[in-house]
């Protein structure tokens, strides 16, 4: 037997030696410990999944509780965690403050939302990723980057080009991971390089950097919707009119462009699990797909309207929501000619529906349904064409924002 034969089993067995020693002292530390009691298990793992209203009145049961809910390292959990959308920010109606939708009875907002914003008129939500939310006053030209759950805030100037009214067409990007302690952001803008042209350009705007500047890329984005931009995997997107659906990613300096699979008529991009989706209205179904990492459509789950809507319990339902009853006196439940996709977000993909004044949200693999009602329409409010911002609330920090001039290459641009 060889030197190196004789050593093997010694050095086996005094590696199993180690690893003995080691779970033994892991044990005996575990019994003088004693387990973790109920309600520190609760406060460190059970508080973050909350929505931050509930989580507020959870403070009182334990000064533990009130430290770790004020602690910033709980506000970045909160927003890195997985999560439900918690609801739309709706149009505001002239002479009234901004309205919120709130999906769950316990995930809603401070009312009236965004009051805290330095605002002499309501503000527009232009867009919202993990709970930070870009809003923009028309009276004030103004615009503010803020937590509507925790009333931060801070002001970022207007971006350099402003051909994009009334509308801008602005998207925040927010990055949620465990590292993002600042709380910092970005916003992209998209506008056109000359009125009428369909060729779009880019402003990004950073907390960091503290200005806008104009990226060198360039894209044919004829019909861009401004209200529907959305944030994914770090890329601001938007819907066009003519089936597109084209991305920035200030990351990168990349464009993005994919095509509707469908009827690009009837369409809505969203964003679930940090990933582009799009959904499609087919006959009477929805089909979700997935945009792959090789910029194609991969189909992602596909319900019926009918499911989603489900069958009206009574008669009054059944004329709000579109049922009508056949010749043979049987009830058959049939969805209104004006059904509208509504803009998602969340960790799994969800389908939210407009029918009428109801809004639902149906999780495509659950089959869990969560459903609101729309207000009473305001004078010169049509909420099938109105823009809706999907939100959702966490306790994300807003990074505060040193505002630096503009670089030398871009003040013409920025004038």
């Amino acid at each position: 037997m060889s030197g190196a034969d004789a050593d093997a089993p010694s050095s086996e067995g005094a590696e199993q030696l180690r690893a003995c020693r080691e779970a033994a002292r892991r044990r005996l530390l575990r019994e003088r410990v004693g387990p973790a009691p109920l309600a520190d298990v609760l406060r460190d793992h059970a508080l973050v999944h909350l929505p931050p209203a509930a989580a507020a009145r959870l403070s009182l049961v334990h000064p533990s509780w009130a430290r770790a809910l004020v602690s910033p390292l709980f506000a970045v959990a909160h927003a890195a965690a997985p999560r439900r959308a918690s609801g739309l920010f709706l149009p505001a109606p002239p002479g009234a403050g901004a309205g919120f939708l709130p999906l769950d009875a316990a995930d809603t907002l401070p009312s009236p939302p965004l009051a805290f914003l330095p605002a002499s008129s309501a503000p527009a939500v232009l867009s919202s990723s993990h709970g930070v939310a870009c809003c923009f006053s028309p009276a004030d030209d103004a615009y503010f980057v803020c937590n509507p759950a925790t009333g931060s805030w801070e002001g970022v100037p207007c971006p350099p080009c402003r051909i994009t009214w009334p509308r801008p067409a602005i998207v925040v990007v927010f990055d949620a991971g465990v590292y993002n302690f600042g709380g910092d952001f970005t916003l992209v803008c998209a506008f056109e390089s000359a009125p009428g042209s369909g060729i779009y350009c880019f402003a990004v705007f950073t907390s960091v950097a503290g200005a806008w500047w104009v990226a060198d890329a360039v894209t044919p984005a004829e019909g861009l919707i401004p209200a529907s931009g959305v944030a994914a995997g770090g890329t601001a997107w938007w819907r066009t009119s003519i089936g597109t659906a084209v991305g920035y990613n200030p990351g990168t300096g990349r464009v993005e462009l994919a095509l509707c699979p469908g009827d690009s008529a009837r369409w809505e991009i969203g964003s679930a699990a940090g990933t582009l989706h799009c959904a499609v209205r087919a006959d009477g179904d929805v089909v979700v797909f997935r945009l792959d990492v090789h910029g194609g459509w991969e189909a992602a789950a596909t319900v019926s309207v009918a499911e989603i809507l489900q069958r009206p319990r009574n008669r009054a339902e059944q004329e709000r929501t579109g049922a009508i009853t056949a010749a043979s006196n049987r009830r058959i439940w049939m969805p209104r000619d004006d059904v509208r996709l509504l803009p998602f977000q969340g960790a799994e993909v969800e389908v939210v529906l407009l029918s009428g004044r109801r809004v639902v949200a149906f999780e495509a693999a659950t089959g869990r349904r969560r459903e609101a009602v729309l207000p009473d329409q305001p004078a010169g409010t049509d909420w099938c064409a109105a823009a809706f911002a999907a939100h959702t609330n966490t306790l994300a920090p807003v990074a505060p924002v040193v505002l630096m001039e503009p670089p030398d290459d871009q003040e013409d641009v920025a004038s």
